[in-house]
């Protein structure tokens, strides 16, 4: 909003709102500034249930649904509030941008490292695993410099400083079809999820989408 402000409306369930309660807003209310730390916000993204923010200067701050440790505060515990995600040192540097996932959470630093952290399902974290993550988690692209990133439902993406673009987590997810008892349709409901590598495959950590794929 004007001046870096946050308004939100819609669904608290969760305290995804930030309004210290789980009341649902049908119009927009606005965060109060110290509830962000009094600095101006450049970004929010909104998950599933959760909602994270990333103020001015460089501070990323969190709220809502944390059931499989998406805010990264090291808990499991929902926030109603905004609440600051780590300390100075956590990211190595300011946090340039972030994306919310269903239930997982990515952050790009302004020097160019990539964090993920919450739910694991699917290798979609980056990590090589499928395990979940309470608190942000750097994910390993060597020397290569990362400048924005998407989250899904199931997956998520990374562009590069060159403009690379680099996917991982499921490559196809079941759709429900009208007969859950029909186990002969099961194959058909299996949906591509657009990693674009072309195999079908689930990838655990990022990788490279061939760039004559892109021309």
């Amino acid at each position: 909003g004007a001046e870096g402000r946050v308004w939100t409306w819609g669904s608290g369930r969760h305290g995804q709102l930030g309004h210290s309660n789980e009341g649902n807003r049908l119009v927009p209310k606005l965060l109060a500034g110290e509830a962000l730390g009094g600095s101006a916000a450049v970004l929010v993204a909104a998950g599933g249930y959760h909602t994270v923010a990333v103020m001015m200067d460089g501070v990323l701050w969190a709220w809502g649904a944390d059931c499989d440790g998406q805010l990264g505060l090291g808990g499991l515990a929902d926030r109603l509030v905004p609440v600051r995600v780590g300390a100075e040192e956590m990211f190595g540097g300011r946090v340039l941008m972030a994306a919310c996932g269903d239930n997982h959470t990515l952050a790009v630093t302004k020097t160019g490292t990539l964090w993920s952290w919450g739910e694991g399902a699917a290798g979609k974290l980056g990590h090589n695993d499928e395990n979940n993550r309470l608190v942000p988690t750097q994910v390993d692209f060597g020397d290569v410099k990362i400048v924005s990133a998407a989250a899904g439902y199931t997956h998520s993406a990374a562009v590069t400083e060159h403009g690379g673009l680099y996917t991982w987590g499921e490559a196809t997810r079941e759709e429900e079809g009208d007969d859950e008892d029909d186990e002969d349709d099961e194959e058909e409901n299996e949906v591509p999820a657009g990693l674009g590598h072309g195999d079908g495959a689930t990838k655990l950590v990022p990788t490279l989408v061939a760039p004559a794929l892109l021309q």
